[in-house]
């Protein structure tokens, strides 16, 4: 990779407000650069994801980086990407961002104040729970299941689930990606409540998962006998997500705030 600037853009996902919801810095591209600069930069940023894009035939091509590893699927830096084209005018306000990634083509709109993402749906089955893991999440579990990214497991409370205090170094062998930690909540204005744990991924805790919905959302419908949900994540900065179950699909909303721009000099 050539030796010259970019712009990173830090976009706070799925929040209304400003230093909540999950940031992400998004690097808009001409052509694509080198895995081993960009996962650079992600260690650099120091943010969940950084997201890499950069044109191609039928929308972008995007690819997001943790400090650590490069990921399969990212809900948080898509929607921060999308907001990041239609902000600075790469895109105009009424075309719909397509994205080809390592999960296939994802596409987002805007939907008012809100920010649609149509992702497929990653469903867990029901697994043994790993040896050790009630323990490291210091909680009794409810359910345990898996996908090829992630253990999802049900908690009895909201209590329990805000109270989580993780061993991370315990966790971190035992998952693939992560650990989504969920519960019914106890208020009306949300239908579930959810943490996620990736140490594994060099994020303990993720503040807002967008892709981690992809697998609550067919969980709490299966239990709760509907397709549309208000979730919350429950981490110390705190998102909402909306979550749309459609057959294989899930539809994603959330909201966005531009934070800041980073000048990269190398």
């Amino acid at each position: 990779m050539k030796a010259h600037r970019h712009t990173l853009h830090v976009v706070d996902a799925f929040t209304a407000g400003a230093f909540a919801g999950n940031p992400a810095a998004v690097c808009i591209l001409d052509e694509p650069a080198d895995e081993s600069w960009m996962q650079l930069v992600a260690r650099e940023m120091n943010l969940s994801e950084t997201a890499f894009l950069h044109p191609i035939e039928g929308g972008y091509s995007l690819r997001w980086f943790t400090p650590m590893v490069e990921v399969e699927l990212c809900g948080h830096a898509t929607l921060a990407s999308a907001h990041t084209l239609w902000e600075t005018g790469a895109l105009a306000d009424d075309q719909v961002a397509r994205f080809h990634t390592l999960s296939g083509w994802l596409t987002c709109r805007r939907q008012g104040g809100w920010i649609e993402m149509d992702f497929p749906t990653t469903p867990a089955v029901p697994c043994a729970t790993p040896p050790g893991l009630s323990e490291a999440l210091g909680a009794e579990l409810l359910w345990t299941g898996n996908n090829d990214m992630d253990h999802l497991v049900e908690v009895a409370s909201e209590r329990t689930l805000r109270g989580l205090k993780p061993d991370f170094t315990a966790i971190a062998p035992l998952t693939v990606r992560g650990v989504i930690v969920t519960c019914r909540s106890e208020s009306p204005e949300f239908d579930f409540l959810s943490r996620f744990f990736a140490p594994t991924a060099g994020v303990n805790e993720d503040p807002v998962t967008g892709s981690a919905h992809c697998t609550l959302g067919p969980y709490w419908q299966a239990k709760l006998g509907k397709s549309d949900f208000t979730a919350y994540q429950a981490s110390a900065r705190g998102g909402v997500v909306k979550v749309g179950v459609r057959g294989d699909r899930v539809l994603l909303r959330g909201q966005a705030v531009m934070m800041s721009r980073v000048e990269l000099m190398h």
